[in-house]
């Protein structure tokens, strides 16, 4: 990823944006677009830095590079690419503060009590065949060494087979427990001697947070205190790509699966906050509105970003499965009736590719539609999700 190169498309972009304004007047959509343009600008140039109110008109732009309808020179950067960028950029204006976060990804068991906000939600009891499918070709094409599936309870996978077909395989989540019975449950015990588990966060975070939002809201003295001093832990996120890591093994997997772990990883940020909000009897649903629900959006899209860094670096062949977007629908069966909201963007994103930076070889890639329970638990509705993979 050239951030010099991405940087330049703002600046073309910018000034391409500033001379349609002055030909034609103007239009709100017009200014807000330049507007957002000269943040980018300033954020690339060290002056600021990102915030979450600039994701949405960050993804139309890099949604319109990559959509063929510029001239080349503007580049096809992605999404992903843009965040990757825009973190340089942060590290240089940080350059001369002290570091406030570290990659954590070990959960020491003392610190499990404060963490019930980020366990993984159970896994649907029956994969999609998609699903499988997907895992078994990337299974075929990878070296028969090592193995790794991170979030390893986040979806049902064929791990009796995986199991099998490699010399060693390691499966990681938070829930340890959870992870023993899933290998007694799914894996004949002749085999289980491959098997290593290991109680790893993904995003190295969680228990920083914890213990961040824990700090910020026992000092407070009413909620907006406490709010703007969670704003300023949200806002100081300064851990790098380059650090994000898979498992405590140095060497690279031969293979690395992360199926329907992506969109999950930031869901606890928020279910976080709320819990402690709420033991001081403060309004907890203060998350979903700003200055709160911008910063840990782009938190979110931050270790999202990360995690997908890691499986590049850190394995032969990576696997990525996750849903993109979701829409509930009303009725009880498997064909459901009407719709019951628009759909909601679980990435940022409309498409996965979207999230993968330039460096990224795709493969294979699948694409399909899931129809499950909703997430809300609401027996009469039913949830479609597109869920979509990638072979790099």
């Amino acid at each position: 990823m050239s951030r010099v190169g991405f940087h330049k498309s703002v600046r073309m972009f910018r000034k391409f944006s500033e001379e349609t304004l002055r030909r034609s007047g103007g239009s709100p959509m017009g200014r807000e677009g330049v507007a957002a343009l000269t943040a980018f600008d300033a954020v690339l140039k060290g002056e600021r830095l990102l915030d979450g109110t600039l994701l949405e008109p960050l993804g139309a732009f890099t949604n319109l590079l990559q959509s063929g309808q510029l001239p080349p020179e503007f580049g096809d950067y992605s999404f992903g690419d843009a965040l990757l960028a825009f973190e340089e950029a942060h590290a240089e204006l940080r350059q001369s503060d002290e570091q406030r976060w570290e990659f954590e990804p070990q959960l020491p068991a003392e610190k499990l009590s404060a963490l019930r906000a980020f366990l993984p939600e159970p896994s649907p009891p029956v994969a999609p065949p998609e699903l499988t499918e997907c895992v078994l070709e990337a299974m075929r094409a990878a070296k028969p060494g090592a193995a790794v599936v991170v979030g390893s309870l986040r979806a049902p996978l064929p791990l009796a087979k995986l199991a099998a077909h490699f010399e060693r395989i390691t499966l990681s989540d938070l829930d340890l427990p959870a992870l023993e019975e899933l290998v007694r449950r799914d894996i004949p015990e002749a085999l289980r001697g491959k098997v290593r588990l290991e109680r790893y966060d993904v995003t190295g975070t969680y228990v920083a947070f914890a213990d961040g939002v824990a700090a910020a809201v026992t000092k407070a003295e009413d909620q907006a205190d406490a709010e703007r001093e969670l704003v300023e832990l949200l806002q100081s996120y300064d851990v790098g790509a380059g650090s994000a890591g898979l498992t405590e093994a140095e060497a690279r997997a031969d293979l690395a699966v992360s199926a329907l772990v992506l969109p999950t990883l930031g869901r606890g940020y928020g279910v976080c906050i709320a819990q402690a909000l709420a033991s001081r009897n403060w309004d907890q649903t203060s998350v979903a509105r700003a200055p709160l629900a911008p910063a840990l959006e782009l938190l979110s899209r931050l270790v999202e970003q990360h995690h997908i860094h890691a499986l590049l670096r850190r394995a032969e062949l990576a696997l990525l499965v996750s849903a993109v977007s979701e829409i509930e629908m009303a009725g009880e069966t498997a064909h459901p009736g009407k719709l019951t909201g628009q759909p909601s963007d679980l990435l940022g994103v409309e498409r996965l590719a979207e999230r993968l930076p330039e460096s990224a070889q795709v493969k294979r890639d699948w694409s399909w539609e899931w129809l499950r329970p909703a997430p809300t638990g609401n027996e009469k509705r039913r949830a479609l999700t597109l869920v979509e993979a990638v072979l790099v």
